[in-house]
């Protein structure tokens, strides 16, 4: 796709500008990151279910003692003491992080103990306290992985923007995708949650769409890309189908000039087409190896097969490409253990035993590809190169259910910035939450997904992607870049 199929932007400073799509306007130069702040790549895992904020990115010990609510609900029953032991986390069970917008000291919990065992990471980790009031799955997913309701025509996943973005900035014939999706058949087992948002385009032409790929039923991937059903014929068929697509593409312009005309299917097939086309250099990029099953174990728990870890060493292997590297992987984590509530996260019986198995078996494979001090591994990732950002749709009730386990909870809950421009006094928590656990001071969540495209030096402000009104207190666009790059990544332009 040419670069020059740019878009019309409206400055904030009553111009009307063109542009193309992601470019930052002229005015506003002065105040993106710099080079040597910006990532270039970014790991997104999205933690399907909801993490309870408590015992993990959001604890403030003071609240909730008094009536058995927040980090105490699970406390004083012994349930987390439980799943502390049975997981062989030591030392003290919170530890103090940073202020919040209360003044109040916001601490970690156990079930991040693999993170703060590594206080390099530690202080490259900032918080960003977010709300909406979407409680069921199926409206909170949407909301918080594009920033758009259901039904808003500019529903798209961060990987639609970004793939967009790098492709009509680098259109190499042959070149593997910029943005993946990686899941598992337990990810993709539920439909009805949209977790598909994940490789949604809204308003983004077809070949901005991510790849999606099952780590774990790769063989159905692998037999599609070896296209044997056209077998030697390949070029042939290639060449037929662009025929096809060129009369047809004809017969769509203005008296012979221009482009198509009310085509936006026939775009996506265009981009289907070519994705058909270079298949070859999407299977040099995914090695066999990263798509052998293994299992895994983790507090007393045992799997035969861990999706999560396979998918997040196929999400390095991708980001750290030494040809062509992907600039955004998402990955889907439904967790080592099912939750009571259908998967990841989803803790509605109970709520320690879950939380602490499969956030703590994340982040221990999450780190296990995060290169150490004076590591340098090439293979690995490197945190000045790329942001990771800790998703979840919600977080959970400060009280327990009846039945013992802890509810949806969108109105104040952690999503979480690691590396990139998140370092030195970046470091922190945006925003709060009060004794009752909802939002005294917040992002909204077009100001998280605005913060990813903007650590990556991506203007967020376009007809495809976000608006002023996106950004609580902003008046113009400028104002609004401003206070996401200030708020979310803690940087002071």
């Amino acid at each position: 796709m040419a670069a020059a199929a740019s878009g019309v932007g409206v400055s904030l400073w009553g111009m009307r500008q063109a542009r193309a799509f992601g470019e930052v306007p002229k005015d506003a130069q002065s105040i993106m990151l710099p080079p040597e702040l910006r990532a270039q790549n970014i790991l997104e895992i999205f933690l399907y279910g909801g993490i309870s904020q408590y015992e993990s990115f959001y604890c403030v010990p003071e609240y909730g003692q008094a009536d058995s609510t927040g980090w105490y609900a699970f406390l004083n029953s012994g349930e987390v003491l439980s799943a502390v032991n049975q997981c062989g986390f030591s030392g003290n069970l919170t530890e103090p992080f940073a202020g919040d917008a209360n003044g109040k000291s916001v601490h970690f919990g156990p079930f991040v103990m693999p993170l703060r065992e590594r206080p390099d990471v530690m202080q490259r980790v900032r918080v960003s306290i977010t709300a909406h009031d979407l409680e069921p799955h199926e409206g909170a997913i949407p909301m918080v992985l594009a920033g758009r309701g259901l039904g808003h025509p500019a529903l798209s996943g961060l990987g639609a923007h970004i793939q967009r973005y790098f492709l009509e900035r680098e259109p190499s014939p042959g070149r593997a995708p910029f943005s993946y999706v990686l899941m598992s058949n337990e990810a993709t087992g539920l439909p009805t949650d949209n977790i598909r948002t994940s490789v949604a385009i809204g308003m983004h032409p077809g070949a901005a769409r991510p790849l999606g790929i099952k780590v774990d039923a790769a063989g159905d991937l692998a037999s599609l890309l070896a296209r044997g059903s056209v077998g030697p014929n390949r070029a042939q068929y290639d060449a037929l189908m662009n025929g096809h697509i060129e009369r047809y593409q004809a017969r769509l312009r203005w008296r012979g000039q221009g482009d198509p005309l009310r085509s936006p299917r026939l775009g996506e097939l265009v981009a289907a087409s070519s994705s058909i086309a270079n298949a070859s250099a999407i299977m040099n990029v995914l090695e066999p190896k990263y798509f052998q099953k293994f299992g895994a174990s983790n507090c007393g728990d045992s799997v035969e097969v861990d999706p999560m870890t396979m998918n997040l060493k196929l999400a390095t292997h991708l980001l750290t490409h030494p040809i062509s590297p992907a600039r955004y992987v998402c990955v889907i984590d439904t967790g080592l253990i099912s939750a009571d509530g259908g998967g990841g996260y989803d803790t509605h019986v109970e709520n320690s035993h879950t939380q602490s198995r499969n956030l703590s078996h994340t982040l221990r494979a999450l780190l296990s590809v995060v290169n150490k001090p004076g590591e340098n591994d090439p293979n690995k990732l490197d945190l000045d190169k790329t942001m990771i950002v800790l998703t979840t749709e919600f977080g959970r009730t400060p009280f327990k259910q009846a039945e013992g386990g802890r509810n949806h909870w969108p109105y104040g809950f952690p999503i979480v910035f690691i590396g990139g421009p998140v370092r030195g006094t970046g470091k922190g928590v945006f925003g709060a939450c009060g004794p009752d656990a909802r939002a005294t001071q917040a992002s909204t969540a077009q100001e998280n997904r605005m913060a990813a495209l903007l650590a990556l030096g991506i203007w967020p402000f376009a007809q495809e992607s976000y608006n002023v009104s996106d950004v609580p207190g902003a008046a113009t666009e400028l104002q609004g870049a401003q206070f996401v790059q200030q708020r979310q990544l803690g940087v002071q332009s």
